[in-house]
Protein backbone atom coordinates (compact mmCIF):
# COMPACT_ATOMS: atom_id res chain seq x y z
CA UNK A 1 0.00 0.00 0.00
CA UNK A 2 2.53 2.58 0.99
CA UNK A 3 4.78 1.95 -2.29
CA UNK A 4 1.66 2.13 -4.60
CA UNK A 5 0.48 5.38 -2.60
CA UNK A 6 3.93 6.82 -3.05
CA UNK A 7 4.55 5.94 -6.72
CA UNK A 8 1.03 7.12 -7.73
CA UNK A 9 1.82 10.77 -5.48
CA UNK A 10 4.93 10.88 -7.72
CA UNK A 11 3.27 10.60 -10.79
CA UNK A 12 0.58 12.68 -10.36
CA UNK A 13 2.37 15.37 -8.52
CA UNK A 14 4.13 15.56 -12.67
CA UNK A 15 0.80 15.32 -14.01
CA UNK A 16 -0.30 19.18 -13.90
CA UNK A 17 3.21 20.17 -15.81
CA UNK A 18 2.68 18.01 -18.62
CA UNK A 19 -0.74 19.23 -19.03
CA UNK A 20 0.27 23.18 -19.02
CA UNK A 21 3.12 21.87 -21.54
CA UNK A 22 0.64 20.40 -23.80
CA UNK A 23 -1.52 23.16 -23.57
CA UNK A 24 1.23 26.10 -24.23
CA UNK A 25 2.48 24.23 -27.10
CA UNK A 26 -1.44 24.84 -28.59
CA UNK A 27 -3.58 21.35 -28.01
CA UNK A 28 -7.20 22.33 -27.40
CA UNK A 29 -8.15 21.49 -23.56
CA UNK A 30 -11.01 18.89 -24.16
CA UNK A 31 -9.16 17.36 -27.21
CA UNK A 32 -6.24 16.82 -25.52
CA UNK A 33 -8.09 15.65 -22.29
CA UNK A 34 -10.01 13.43 -24.90
CA UNK A 35 -7.59 12.05 -26.20
CA UNK A 36 -5.33 11.25 -23.32
CA UNK A 37 -8.08 8.54 -22.15
CA UNK A 38 -9.00 7.18 -24.79
CA UNK A 39 -5.86 6.25 -26.03
CA UNK A 40 -5.38 5.11 -22.27
CA UNK A 41 -8.26 3.48 -22.56
CA UNK A 42 -7.74 1.63 -26.36
CA UNK A 43 -4.32 0.03 -24.84
CA UNK A 44 -5.93 -0.99 -21.13
CA UNK A 45 -8.90 -2.49 -22.99
CA UNK A 46 -6.67 -4.41 -25.56
CA UNK A 47 -4.45 -5.83 -23.33
CA UNK A 48 -7.39 -7.10 -21.03
CA UNK A 49 -8.54 -8.71 -24.50
CA UNK A 50 -5.53 -10.28 -25.13
CA UNK A 51 -4.78 -11.94 -21.62
CA UNK A 52 -8.61 -12.31 -21.35
CA UNK A 53 -9.64 -10.92 -18.21
CA UNK A 54 -12.09 -8.48 -20.71
CA UNK A 55 -15.51 -8.73 -18.81
CA UNK A 56 -18.28 -8.19 -20.75
CA UNK A 57 -20.81 -5.61 -19.50
CA UNK A 58 -24.55 -5.72 -19.75
CA UNK A 59 -26.28 -2.27 -20.67
CA UNK A 60 -27.00 -1.64 -16.99
CA UNK A 61 -23.64 -1.63 -15.89
CA UNK A 62 -22.51 0.42 -18.96
CA UNK A 63 -24.78 2.92 -17.54
CA UNK A 64 -23.41 2.59 -14.09
CA UNK A 65 -20.06 2.77 -15.62
CA UNK A 66 -20.61 5.60 -17.64
CA UNK A 67 -21.91 7.69 -14.85
CA UNK A 68 -18.87 7.29 -12.96
CA UNK A 69 -17.00 7.54 -15.69
CA UNK A 70 -18.64 10.74 -16.36
CA UNK A 71 -18.01 11.68 -12.95
CA UNK A 72 -14.70 11.05 -12.16
CA UNK A 73 -13.12 11.67 -15.33
CA UNK A 74 -15.26 13.87 -18.04
CA UNK A 75 -16.30 16.87 -15.43
CA UNK A 76 -13.15 16.70 -13.01
CA UNK A 77 -10.40 16.93 -16.09
CA UNK A 78 -12.80 18.93 -18.39
CA UNK A 79 -12.10 21.64 -15.93
CA UNK A 80 -8.87 20.72 -15.40
CA UNK A 81 -7.42 21.25 -18.77
CA UNK A 82 -9.56 24.28 -19.25
CA UNK A 83 -8.66 26.39 -16.09
CA UNK A 84 -4.87 25.39 -16.64
CA UNK A 85 -5.18 27.82 -19.82
CA UNK A 86 -6.09 30.60 -17.33
CA UNK A 87 -4.55 29.74 -14.08
CA UNK A 88 -1.22 28.36 -13.23
CA UNK A 89 -0.58 24.68 -12.47
CA UNK A 90 0.33 25.44 -8.58
CA UNK A 91 -2.97 26.94 -8.85
CA UNK A 92 -4.77 23.79 -9.75
CA UNK A 93 -2.84 21.57 -7.82
CA UNK A 94 -3.88 23.83 -4.74
CA UNK A 95 -8.11 23.53 -5.96
CA UNK A 96 -8.21 20.18 -6.80
CA UNK A 97 -6.50 19.22 -3.25
CA UNK A 98 -10.12 20.24 -2.25
CA UNK A 99 -11.58 16.21 -3.43
CA UNK A 100 -10.69 14.58 -0.29
CA UNK A 101 -12.69 17.16 2.16
CA UNK A 102 -15.42 15.89 0.08
CA UNK A 103 -14.77 12.61 -0.18
CA UNK A 104 -14.68 12.53 3.29
CA UNK A 105 -17.52 13.86 4.17
CA UNK A 106 -19.29 11.50 1.40
CA UNK A 107 -17.93 8.90 2.99
CA UNK A 108 -18.86 9.61 6.37
CA UNK A 109 -22.23 9.59 5.22
CA UNK A 110 -22.37 6.34 3.48
CA UNK A 111 -20.82 5.03 6.80
CA UNK A 112 -17.81 3.88 4.60
CA UNK A 113 -15.37 5.77 7.26
CA UNK A 114 -15.78 6.92 11.07
CA UNK A 115 -15.86 10.12 11.84
CA UNK A 116 -12.84 10.38 14.63
CA UNK A 117 -11.11 13.14 15.69
CA UNK A 118 -8.03 13.18 13.29
CA UNK A 119 -10.19 13.07 10.32
CA UNK A 120 -11.06 16.78 10.58
CA UNK A 121 -7.68 17.36 12.47
CA UNK A 122 -6.18 15.87 9.47
CA UNK A 123 -8.15 18.21 6.23
CA UNK A 124 -7.41 21.61 8.14
CA UNK A 125 -3.45 20.76 8.44
CA UNK A 126 -3.69 19.51 5.02
CA UNK A 127 -5.11 22.74 3.34
CA UNK A 128 -3.23 25.02 5.43
CA UNK A 129 -0.18 23.14 4.10
CA UNK A 130 -1.19 23.12 0.75
CA UNK A 131 -1.88 27.00 1.00
CA UNK A 132 1.48 27.82 2.57
CA UNK A 133 2.72 25.38 -0.61
CA UNK A 134 1.26 27.28 -3.43
CA UNK A 135 -0.59 30.64 -1.88
CA UNK A 136 -3.89 31.83 -1.89
CA UNK A 137 -6.18 31.44 -5.02
CA UNK A 138 -7.06 34.92 -4.39
CA UNK A 139 -3.30 35.91 -5.00
CA UNK A 140 -3.41 34.83 -8.58
CA UNK A 141 -0.91 37.46 -10.74
CA UNK A 142 -3.13 38.70 -13.60
CA UNK A 143 -6.39 37.28 -12.67
CA UNK A 144 -9.24 37.96 -14.98
CA UNK A 145 -13.16 36.40 -15.24
CA UNK A 146 -11.62 33.80 -17.37
CA UNK A 147 -9.39 32.75 -14.23
CA UNK A 148 -11.70 33.31 -11.13
CA UNK A 149 -14.15 30.99 -13.41
CA UNK A 150 -11.10 28.94 -13.95
CA UNK A 151 -11.15 28.00 -10.13
CA UNK A 152 -14.66 27.78 -9.60
CA UNK A 153 -14.89 25.02 -12.08
CA UNK A 154 -12.60 23.25 -9.88
CA UNK A 155 -13.53 22.92 -6.94
CA UNK A 156 -17.36 22.49 -8.18
CA UNK A 157 -15.89 19.75 -10.17
CA UNK A 158 -14.20 17.99 -6.93
CA UNK A 159 -17.62 17.22 -5.76
CA UNK A 160 -18.58 15.20 -8.62
CA UNK A 161 -15.70 13.71 -8.49
CA UNK A 162 -15.67 12.29 -4.74
CA UNK A 163 -19.11 11.34 -5.38
CA UNK A 164 -18.04 9.21 -8.06
CA UNK A 165 -15.34 7.85 -6.03
CA UNK A 166 -17.33 6.97 -3.03
CA UNK A 167 -19.81 5.14 -5.78
CA UNK A 168 -16.84 3.32 -7.61
CA UNK A 169 -15.79 1.46 -4.75
CA UNK A 170 -18.32 -1.77 -5.15
CA UNK A 171 -17.46 -1.59 -8.92
CA UNK A 172 -13.88 -1.72 -8.13
CA UNK A 173 -13.85 -4.80 -6.13
CA UNK A 174 -16.69 -6.31 -8.20
CA UNK A 175 -14.54 -5.46 -12.16
CA UNK A 176 -11.02 -5.30 -10.35
CA UNK A 177 -8.75 -1.69 -11.23
CA UNK A 178 -7.67 -2.74 -14.87
CA UNK A 179 -11.53 -3.52 -16.02
CA UNK A 180 -13.25 -0.75 -14.50
CA UNK A 181 -10.18 1.46 -14.69
CA UNK A 182 -10.35 0.97 -18.71
CA UNK A 183 -14.24 1.19 -19.22
CA UNK A 184 -14.76 4.53 -17.40
CA UNK A 185 -12.10 6.02 -19.32
CA UNK A 186 -13.53 4.88 -22.81
CA UNK A 187 -17.01 6.74 -21.90
CA UNK A 188 -15.39 9.54 -20.45
CA UNK A 189 -13.51 10.04 -23.61
CA UNK A 190 -16.13 9.77 -25.66
CA UNK A 191 -18.03 12.46 -24.02
CA UNK A 192 -14.66 14.30 -23.43
CA UNK A 193 -14.31 14.32 -27.79
CA UNK A 194 -18.00 14.76 -28.34
CA UNK A 195 -16.96 18.14 -26.34
CA UNK A 196 -14.64 18.83 -28.37
CA UNK A 197 -16.28 18.57 -31.56
CA UNK A 198 -19.31 20.98 -30.65
CA UNK A 199 -16.87 23.62 -29.03
CA UNK A 200 -13.79 23.25 -30.21
CA UNK A 201 -12.64 24.43 -34.19
CA UNK A 202 -10.80 22.04 -36.08
CA UNK A 203 -8.49 24.84 -36.93
CA UNK A 204 -7.08 25.18 -33.45
CA UNK A 205 -5.93 21.82 -33.56
CA UNK A 206 -1.93 21.64 -33.13
CA UNK A 207 -0.02 18.75 -32.86
CA UNK A 208 4.18 19.37 -32.19
CA UNK A 209 6.58 17.15 -30.62
CA UNK A 210 6.11 18.78 -27.02
CA UNK A 211 2.54 18.55 -26.92
CA UNK A 212 2.43 14.92 -27.84
CA UNK A 213 5.06 13.70 -25.58
CA UNK A 214 2.96 15.29 -22.77
CA UNK A 215 -0.18 13.10 -24.71
CA UNK A 216 2.32 10.23 -23.82
CA UNK A 217 3.06 10.79 -20.61
CA UNK A 218 0.04 11.51 -19.95
CA UNK A 219 -1.51 8.63 -22.02
CA UNK A 220 0.09 5.97 -20.22
CA UNK A 221 2.27 6.46 -17.16
CA UNK A 222 -0.74 8.88 -15.62
CA UNK A 223 -4.04 7.80 -16.88
CA UNK A 224 -2.76 3.74 -16.79
CA UNK A 225 -0.12 3.28 -14.02
CA UNK A 226 -1.01 5.98 -11.83
CA UNK A 227 -5.02 5.73 -12.04
CA UNK A 228 -4.67 2.10 -11.47
CA UNK A 229 -2.92 2.14 -8.30
CA UNK A 230 -5.51 4.88 -7.68
CA UNK A 231 -8.54 2.14 -7.99
CA UNK A 232 -6.08 -0.43 -6.30
CA UNK A 233 -5.89 1.73 -3.30
CA UNK A 234 -9.59 2.34 -3.09
CA UNK A 235 -10.28 -1.50 -3.36
CA UNK A 236 -7.98 -1.96 -0.17
CA UNK A 237 -8.68 1.16 1.79
CA UNK A 238 -11.26 3.45 1.44
CA UNK A 239 -12.29 6.17 -0.90
CA UNK A 240 -10.95 8.71 1.10
CA UNK A 241 -7.34 7.62 1.80
CA UNK A 242 -6.29 7.54 -2.22
CA UNK A 243 -7.56 11.08 -2.88
CA UNK A 244 -5.08 11.95 -0.46
CA UNK A 245 -2.57 12.34 -3.45
CA UNK A 246 -4.16 16.21 -3.88
CA UNK A 247 -2.04 16.97 -0.60
CA UNK A 248 1.16 15.79 -1.96
CA UNK A 249 0.89 16.66 -5.62
CA UNK A 250 2.24 20.29 -4.39
CA UNK A 251 4.82 19.51 -2.61
CA UNK A 252 6.53 17.61 -6.02
CA UNK A 253 5.18 20.52 -7.95
CA UNK A 254 7.56 22.64 -5.60
CA UNK A 255 10.54 20.28 -5.54
CA UNK A 256 9.98 19.92 -9.85
CA UNK A 257 10.38 23.79 -9.70
CA UNK A 258 13.06 23.59 -7.34
CA UNK A 259 14.95 21.53 -9.62
CA UNK A 260 14.31 22.18 -13.07
CA UNK A 261 12.68 26.11 -12.46
CA UNK A 262 15.24 27.14 -10.41
CA UNK A 263 12.24 28.11 -8.06
CA UNK A 264 13.61 28.72 -4.74
CA UNK A 265 12.55 26.57 -1.54
CA UNK A 266 10.98 29.09 1.31
CA UNK A 267 10.75 28.55 5.01
CA UNK A 268 6.73 28.62 4.22
CA UNK A 269 7.09 26.09 1.45
CA UNK A 270 9.16 23.61 4.08
CA UNK A 271 6.60 24.15 6.55
CA UNK A 272 3.57 23.55 3.80
CA UNK A 273 5.32 20.27 2.82
CA UNK A 274 5.38 19.24 6.74
CA UNK A 275 1.69 20.36 7.04
CA UNK A 276 0.58 18.52 3.60
CA UNK A 277 2.10 14.52 4.97
CA UNK A 278 1.27 15.26 8.39
CA UNK A 279 -2.21 15.75 7.58
CA UNK A 280 -2.46 13.00 5.22
CA UNK A 281 -1.39 10.60 7.77
CA UNK A 282 -3.93 12.07 10.35
CA UNK A 283 -6.32 11.96 7.82
CA UNK A 284 -6.46 8.47 7.10
CA UNK A 285 -5.62 7.06 10.46
CA UNK A 286 -9.06 4.68 10.16
CA UNK A 287 -6.59 3.27 7.20
CA UNK A 288 -3.42 3.02 8.71
CA UNK A 289 -5.34 1.31 12.20
CA UNK A 290 -7.21 -1.44 10.38
CA UNK A 291 -4.14 -2.54 7.46
CA UNK A 292 -1.72 -2.02 10.82
CA UNK A 293 0.33 -5.38 10.88
CA UNK A 294 -0.58 -5.56 14.58
CA UNK A 295 -4.20 -5.26 13.42
CA UNK A 296 -3.33 -8.49 11.05
CA UNK A 297 -1.45 -11.37 13.42
CA UNK A 298 1.37 -9.52 11.86
CA UNK A 299 0.95 -9.69 8.03
CA UNK A 300 -0.53 -7.17 5.94
CA UNK A 301 -3.62 -9.05 4.79
CA UNK A 302 -4.23 -7.13 0.95
CA UNK A 303 -6.03 -9.36 -1.86
CA UNK A 304 -4.48 -9.98 -5.08
CA UNK A 305 -4.56 -8.15 -7.72
CA UNK A 306 -6.71 -10.38 -9.75
CA UNK A 307 -9.44 -10.80 -7.02
CA UNK A 308 -12.53 -10.65 -7.85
Amino acid sequence: MLVGYVLMCLIYGTSYFAIKLGLEEGMPPFLFAGLRFFLAAVLVLAVLAWRRQLVPLRLREWAEVTLLGVLMTTIPFAALFWSEQHISSGTAALLVATAPVFTTMISVVCKQMSWRWYVPAGLLLSLAGTVCLVGWPAAEPGSSLHALLGKWAIVASELFFSWGAVRSRAWVARLTPFVFNGYQMLAASLVLLLLSAVTEPVSAVRFTGLSLAALAYLTVVVSIVASTLYYRLVQVTNATFPTTWTYVAPVIALAIGAVFLGEKLTATSLAGSIGVLAGVILLNGESWIRLSPLRTGGRLRVPPLDDK
